[in-house]
């Protein structure tokens, strides 16, 4: 990245740029991998809990099961498949913070922040992750109890109505605090992971930033998540490009030395073939330029490796998209906090990370002998700097 920034909506093109690191897509590629194995279990363990016949399930779902009909008729099947959710979004969330982490040391000039230290952070701040949301939904859930409770007053013959009218008032509050609670629930998913990595903060500081974010400069938000969607799309796409003729080239190189063709056809089949209940036409979705390399799928074990193949490579193109977007959300926070508190705000939030950098790198690796090295931290327009002043 950029050793300069601007903390506004300059920064925010960057994180298409930002997401394309190895060691970004190979945390995130691992976390699809771990949520892939988590619905997997919890579908197939729900099915199994309704009594259904694993073996039928299997020939039309493979690794990617979809629930249904029987699957909703019984509590504890849907019990698994909220618990493995749960567990899913946990995961997202855990390789978010590791990512905002190693993209906030990268802003403030350590290029060094290895996916290891990342770990290392992650468990030691893990809690926010999970208390932050709950909290928010607490509050949701006492908001809706109040509604309900509010609804059986306005029962009471006579009296009832009347109550009800006097409180309307103050209900109308609270169900607009409940509507702040409720997108503060939808943006703690992308925004607790980067206030965590910037400021080691309890549940509490987290809180307070993710709401002081939304109030204060909820325009900023706005726009700077649609600057960074356009982008981050624009990205995509031409990452898919270079992908696909990246594809057709394999194919005929590997062809003119075989002398038959097939690989891209097989490499393109991988969806249809763990999850057609999902993609049933998707065999040659994935390479738009599939006639250049005309031939047959595979059979046997290397039909079976070279689709799994191809299932890695649109794994890491997904990568891709999760680590831009929690590069951009990581942008989002520092652009937003920067206008919300004044521009002394860089400066004091980058020494504040790269404080928590140097603490959190050598608890990780206590025995290693550290050299000092001359760092370029991050310079704001205006003259902010990532010093202290």
């Amino acid at each position: 990245m950029s050793s300069r920034l601007y903390f506004n909506v300059r920064d925010i093109p960057s994180a298409a740029r930002s997401g394309l690191s190895a060691r970004k897509l190979w945390i995130f590629w691992k976390a699809q991998l771990s949520a892939w194995l988590i619905w997997f279990v919890s579908v197939y363990l729900g099915y199994l809990a309704a009594g259904s016949d694993l073996a039928s399930r299997w020939e039309t779902s493979r690794l990617l099961p979809l629930p249904g009909g029987i699957f909703w008729e019984s509590w504890p099947s849907v019990a698994l498949l909220a618990a493995g959710l749960l567990l899913i979004v946990y995961v997202i969330m855990a390789a978010s913070i590791r990512v905002s982490r190693i993209t906030f040391d990268q802003i403030s000039g350590d290029d060094f922040f290895s996916g290891r230290d990342a770990r290392t952070f992650l468990r030691q701040n893990r809690n926010p992750l999970i208390s932050t949301p709950l909290a928010i939904l607490t509050g949701l859930v006492i908001a809706a109890v109040s509604g309900l409770i509010l609804g059986l007053v306005g029962r009471i013959p006579g009296a009832g109505p009347v109550l009800l009218g006097v409180l309307s008032v103050p209900a109308w509050g609270m169900a607009l605090l409940a509507v702040l609670l409720g997108l503060g629930c939808i943006l703690s998913f992308v925004l607790v992971p980067p206030i965590v990595a910037a400021t080691r903060g309890d549940t509490f500081e987290s809180l307070f930033e993710l709401f002081s974010t939304l109030t204060a400069q909820p325009w900023r938000v706005l726009l700077y998540w649609l600057t960074g969607l356009i982008c981050r799309t624009l990205g995509l796409i031409l990452l898919m490009l270079f992908a696909s003729a990246a594809m057709t080239f394999l194919s005929w190189t590997v062809s003119l030395g075989m002398g038959t063709a097939g690989l891209g056809a097989s490499l393109s089949s991988g969806l249809q073939m763990v999850a057609p209940e999902v993609f049933p036409w998707f065999a040659n979705a994935f390479n738009p330029v599939a006639a250049a390399a005309p031939g047959q799928s595979w059979t046997g074990l290397a039909g079976v490796i070279a689709g799994l193949s191809g299932v890695a490579i649109l794994m890491i193109i997904k990568a891709y998209w999760l680590s831009s977007g929690s590069s951009a959300w990581t942008l989002i926070y520092l652009a937003v906090g920067t206008a919300r508190t004044g521009k002394t705000c860089s400066a004091g939030l980058m020494t504040k990370i790269r404080g928590n950098s140097r603490s959190s790198t050598a608890k990780s690796r206590p025995n290693r002998e550290m050299h000092p090295r001359r760092s370029r931290m991050p310079r704001a327009e205006g003259g902010v700097s990532g010093t202290d002043g």
